[in-house]
């Protein structure tokens, strides 16, 4: 499996306390997420400033060959999060994104499944135009991203398998209206299959053509950090239907129920620490 996405600095402001420079991004919650259930390289670029990055995929045993590294600084997030997790305010500097041109790797090129996360839709483009042998493909996004290329997002989702979204940003890309309808609306693509609409504290909705079901989220007392929380449920789901080599109705159930369980590990410290005890076989 291959991750394209963001790879950088996060600078949070949670109710569980502060954390400045810590490991974020995408691809890296995404990554670290599915490791312990398939085998996943991440695509991202990352700044002069990225050697401890690097060190840190190194050390969990990922496989960085799709991580370029470039001149300027890496990808950076600021984020400040409210008791239940709600986004009070963001801010990202894309960094060496504005200009990276991604050229990726054989080896990830001829993966199975393709996780295009949150980062600039011509960058998400690029890399889907390389490995369009992918058998499935999901996609993730963010606000800022819906604002400034929409047109060229929609056209990105219909391309793909599943979509990652939270009600907010349904209704950013679609307008108003019940979030499952919203989600609905999409599956009239020809190939887009599911959509999983992110519910925080809530848990997650698979919404398909057969119906939706919202899968609980695991209790996490307290929740230290929400950030990457969605990236790491994809990572869950995606490597599970990595392990059971089906992407059937049930397989997309079950995969959500462990996207579910991943995204509780996420949230249960900040960064990425949540992420980084023994990988899961």
């Amino acid at each position: 499996m291959a991750a394209a996405g963001t790879i950088g600095f996060d600078d949070l402001t949670t109710p569980g306390g502060r954390a400045s420079q810590v490991p974020g991004g995408s691809a890296l919650y995404f990554t670290l997420a599915a490791r312990g259930l398939c085998a996943v390289r991440p695509v991202a670029a990352l700044g002069q400033d990225g050697s401890e990055l690097l060190r840190l995929l190194e050390e969990a045993g990922i496989d960085p060959v799709g991580v370029e590294s470039m001149a300027g600084p890496s990808y950076r997030w600021t984020a400040t999060h409210s008791e239940g997790g709600a986004l009070e305010s963001q801010l990202q500097h894309l960094g060496v994104y504005e200009e990276w041109h991604p050229r990726v790797p054989e080896v990830c090129r001829s993966s199975e499944i393709l996780f295009l996360g949150s980062m600039p839709p011509r960058v998400q483009l690029a890399v889907m135009g390389q490995c369009s042998g992918a058998d499935l493909v999901a996609i993730d996004t963010m606000g800022d991203f819906i604002a400034s290329d929409r047109a060229l997002l929609l056209e990105l989702i219909k391309a793909a398998d599943i979509f990652f979204a939270n009600r907010a940003e349904l209704e950013a890309l679609l307008g108003g209206g019940a979030a499952i309808n919203r989600a609905r609306s999409l599956l009239e693509a020809d190939r887009l299959r599911a959509v999983v609409v992110k519910e925080g504290p809530q848990g997650a909705t698979l919404v398909t053509r057969l119906g939706h079901q919202l899968v609980p989220a695991a209790p996490v007392d307290p929740v230290v950090d929400p950030t990457g929380a969605g990236d790491a449920l994809a990572g869950g789901m995606l490597g599970r239907l990595a392990q059971l080599r089906s992407s059937s109705e049930e397989a997309l159930r079950l995969g959500l129920a462990e996207g579910v369980r991943t995204a509780a590990l996420a949230v249960s410290a900040f960064s990425v620490r949540g992420l980084l005890g023994p990988a899961r076989g």
